[in-house]
């Protein structure tokens, strides 16, 4: 089978939100695996350039938002590629709606016309990454690319959103666009200072610290949880398949984990911590989320290679060298 990975080699690459969890992940994978010349631009409002310290000397971070359209736009125009991961998260997107829908909605909407307008020989792929938050309180499980959708918060709303626009501009416009859904994406890199940092992210962190592992509701709601590394390798594909062209792809495991799961299995892992019981949250409490893998397996031979254990206990090594 041909390495398609190997074909972002060298290429020019663009990252919105390239200093967040998984942007920031993104970027060093295409800069130290492919040499990858890449452009980072987030606004920091949820992230620091000090994420990128061990290779800014070979990325261009710019410290602006997307909706900043006079420094923005030209950063797009050499692009061979361009991951757009730019986004408000749940929490702050659930309190500011309108900020929610100005940058997941009107942002994508934006670079999208720009490109329409300003058509590059060079751009291979436009790649966004959405989410698999926009399922909703589907109960058909393991949810598909195809399956209904039933959005339960703003922020699946501006997620369904912009891959809505995303569809429009490739079947309309022909602009070259791939669609990712991630599903609980944790790992290294996740700062448990950040106040939109993952439920494991902050499992093994309390746990290291002696702090309680806060559990909202029962603890038996499930998802499934991906490694970054999956996360990334997937996503880098899905941008260079040819296959993946105008398609969606959901990124996960297939596997779905309790929370009180994920508990057990910190304290097996030697660093158990007390369990504090909360009342749920009235964001995404949906019961029960786990997503098909079988499409992006089929059409682009990716498979995760991590499972539960492997990848927490990859994560716990790292905030034990990071804390």
């Amino acid at each position: 089978m041909k390495n398609y990975l190997r074909t972002i080699t060298g290429k020019k690459v663009v990252v919105t939100g390239g200093l967040g969890f998984v942007g920031h992940n993104l970027v060093k994978k295409l800069v130290n695996e492919y040499q990858c010349d890449v452009t980072v631009v987030d606004d920091c409002s949820n992230s620091s350039p000090a994420v990128m310290n061990e290779i800014k000397d070979r990325v261009k971070i710019n410290i602006i938002s997307i909706l900043d359209d006079k420094n923005f736009f030209p950063l797009l125009d050499d692009a061979q590629y361009i991951f757009h991961l730019a986004c408000i998260q749940i929490g702050l997107a659930t309190s500011q709606p309108f900020l929610d829908l100005h940058v997941n909605g009107e942002g994508t909407l934006k670079i999208l016309d720009y490109l329409q307008q300003n058509r590059s020989e060079k751009l291979e792929r436009i790649l966004y990454t959405s989410s698999a938050s926009v399922y909703g309180s589907n109960t058909k499980l393991p949810l598909e690319e195809d399956d209904p959708k039933n959005v339960l918060s703003h922020y699946a709303a501006s997620k369904l959103l912009g891959e809505n626009y995303m569809n429009v501009y490739n079947v309309t416009f022909d602009l070259p666009v791939t669609i990712v859904r991630y599903s609980n994406v944790y790992g290294y890199g996740q700062s448990p200072r950040n106040p939109y940092c993952g439920v494991l992210g902050k499992f093994v962190h309390n746990a290291l610290t002696g702090a309680p592992l806060k559990v909202f509701g029962d603890g038996e709601q499930t998802r499934d949880y991906t490694f970054i590394e999956d996360a990334l390798t997937a996503t880098i594909l899905a941008a260079v398949h040819p296959k993946g062209l105008g398609e969606t792809y959901n990124i996960g495991t297939s596997v779905e984990t309790s929370v009180n799961k994920l508990v057990d299995l910190i304290g097996a892992m030697g660093i158990s911590s007390s369990v504090e019981y909360v009342p749920e949250r009235d964001i995404d409490n949906i019961r029960r989320r786990v997503i098909s893998v079988s499409k992006i397996q089929k059409e682009l031979g990716w498979y995760p290679g991590y499972n539960i254990n492997k990848g927490l206990d990859e994560t716990i090594k790292w905030y034990k060298t990071t804390l």
